[in-house]
């Protein structure tokens, strides 16, 4: 008897085995949240930054990302280092219900966006402080977009980058100079135009905000408590190899910034924000580096309705 219903019990495991292979299985673990590639909600605005790293890095590329993009399930996906405009296009149309925005600012490294249309819409997009490469190397690049009747200012960037942790003002062409100016003048710019709007400022920093304040470049948003929030803060704060964005060097360097009028909506959607690794689903850090980037991405959920 007991080896029949072990017999029975290896048949039943093997059943499921079975079924459990479908389409979408090859890229989504089924355990750990960890290591899940869903990240959106039916009931929250979810938005990704994603610097791609001179995209497309490897000829598997765009067929990779086609198929992980969609399982992320996020609205809005804001990318940095797009260097092939009718690559990155290929890859939206290889999506349905997806559409990308590139814009024409530069003509490598490029900023981008990927938005789901069947919960977004678009109502403009434009670029600011356009011609000032000191401090911007590249516009930053904004989206204002509606989603579930209520409207969203997201600004894309990818800052200045290297340096030596120091912030010399002697030195116009300083790297940690050049960030500290581009944050001081990105806040005078929310301030003065965007008050009262729901504003997301996200992308590659190449900055820790954890940092003491003689350092630290983003002391115009943390000066400013009541106004402005990174999201990012709580990783930034306690990193670990599996949680910031910048795995290499064990670094969070890419970011999300909210102002005021979506904290309940940060809080209401459980103060959520992490990275999404992606690397487990391509086979490990390694052939994430030579696949997609060497960057993860950020993910952030606002409430909605």
């Amino acid at each position: 008897m007991h080896r029949k219903y072990l017999v029975v019990t290896l048949l039943l495991v093997l059943m499921l085995i079975i079924s459990s292979c479908g389409e979408n299985q090859k890229l989504t673990p089924p355990i750990d949240d960890d290591l899940a590639l869903l990240f959106g909600t039916d009931t929250t605005l979810d938005l990704i930054t994603w610097n791609l790293k001179t995209f497309p890095l490897n000829v598997n590329t765009v067929n990779l990302l086609s198929e992980i993009i969609p399982q992320i399930e996020a609205d809005v996906f804001a990318f940095q280092e797009i260097m092939d405009y009718a690559q990155f296009q290929a890859l939206a149309e290889m999506m349905p219900h997806y559409q990308a925005w590139v814009y024409n600012a530069t003509s490598s490294y490029r900023l981008a966006y990927i938005y789901d249309t069947r919960t977004v819409t678009v109502n403009d997009e434009y670029t600011i402080f356009n011609g000032e490469s000191n401090p911007f190397p590249r516009p930053p690049y904004v989206l204002d977009i509606t989603f579930a009747n209520q409207d969203y200012i997201i600004i894309n960037n990818h800052f200045k980058a290297l340096g030596d942790n120091y912030i010399d003002e002697e030195d116009p062409w300083d790297e940690e100079l050049r960030r500290l100016l581009a944050s001081t003048k990105l806040e005078q710019y929310i301030r003065e135009n965007l008050g009262n709007k729901r504003v997301i400022l996200l992308g590659d920093l190449n900055d820790q905000i954890q940092e003491p304040e003689e350092t630290n470049v983003f002391m115009p948003f943390l000066n400013r408590p009541d106004e402005y929030y990174f999201t990012t803060m709580p990783i930034a704060q306690n990193p670990t190899p599996n949680t910031v964005s910048y795995p290499s060097y064990n670094s969070m360097i890419d970011h999300i910034l909210i102002t005021d009028e979506l904290f309940e909506d940060f809080s209401a959607a459980g103060d959520f924000c992490r990275v999404i690794r992606v690397e487990s689903h391509v086979g490990g850090l390694s052939a994430y580096y030579d696949l997609i980037s060497d960057h993860r991405p950020v993910g952030v959920r606002l409430q909605a309705y």
